[in-house]
């Protein structure tokens, strides 16, 4: 199992190459790279994008990591073509092509909200078959994500495929080798699931990546484990009780945000201490 962490909350602050160094240097395995900023024009994901994913690559290589997987940007919204005539949509389908240069097996791509008459697993079941070429053609599989929406006149939390049987219905009707699950583990807790309950539940053939993060299961607090509320040798042990042979990947964006930047490699090596225990967790469950 490697350890692995999101990128953007370092690069942020530091840049793509120095962020990769930091990360190296902390005792990771691997980087989550970001594209769900998503700079219209940028160099990422611009007419250039296939150069600068290539010579990402060869940066992550010789830093001695890999990219285990990457998030594509989430500005598509309903309504839109579902096509590369759609500038939201054709970022994504670069985000693919990048990612797979980068060399992840996934890449995580949030479904998408509909209006309140709309049927949301209708929609979205033609959103994730419309990347089955893409992915087929680079070679790199989507995952969807447990998410959640906030209704604001009753000021809640509620799912967005945030149940386990939401998601397994979605991958099941999807019915695609290319088209995975991604659990994330804060998430399960925000839509009324202990996260070990949730990943219990979920279809072990479809679940092939994680978020790892920690809250109080009140809001997204995208922090560190075991800085927060959730029990993690039970979420632990229950990745290890279905079988789950994916990376552990930390989407720990406020931890990091929280440090001033001359603490960021500290808070990073701190991070690798705790993934390395979750970890020997797993192995000893």
């Amino acid at each position: 199992m490697k350890l692995s962490v999101e990128l953007y909350s370092v690069a942020k602050v530091f840049g793509d190459h120095k962020a990769i160094e930091l990360i190296k240097q902390a005792g990771f395995d691997a980087i989550d790279y970001s594209y769900y900023y998503e700079k219209e024009c940028d160099e990422v994901l611009g007419e250039n994008y296939k150069e600068y994913a290539k010579e990402l690559r060869e940066y992550i290589d010789q830093a001695g990591l890999s990219c285990n997987q990457a998030h594509a940007p989430f500005t598509f919204k309903y309504g839109m073509n579902k096509d590369i005539s759609e500038p939201k949509y054709l970022n994504i389908v670069r985000a693919l092509e990048s990612a797979s240069i980068l060399g992840a097996e996934n890449i995580i791509v949030h479904s998408i909200s509909v209006p309140e008459d709309g049927d949301l697993e209708e929609y979205n079941i033609e959103y994730y078959r419309s990347f089955i070429p893409y992915c087929k053609a680079f070679n790199i599989h989507v995952a969807v994500e447990n998410l959640f929406t906030r209704d604001p006149k009753r000021n809640r939390l509620i799912g967005k495929i945030g149940s386990p049987k939401e998601l397994n219905s979605i991958l099941k009707k999807i019915d695609s080798p290319w088209i995975v699950a991604c659990v994330d583990v804060g998430h399960a807790a925000l839509t009324g699931y202990e996260p070990e309950n949730f990943i219990s539940r979920v279809d072990p053939h479809i679940l092939k990546c994680l978020h790892v993060q920690d809250n109080d299961y009140l809001e997204d607090r995208h922090t560190l484990p075991y800085l927060a509320d959730l029990n993690w040798s039970a979420v632990m042990a229950s990745l290890k009780k279905s079988g789950y042979e994916g990376d552990l990947t930390f989407e720990i964006v406020k931890y990091i945000q929280r440090f001033p930047k001359e603490l960021i490699p500290d808070a990073l090596k701190f991070a690798v201490v705790i993934g390395r225990h979750l970890i020997s967790v797993y192995a000893n469950a």
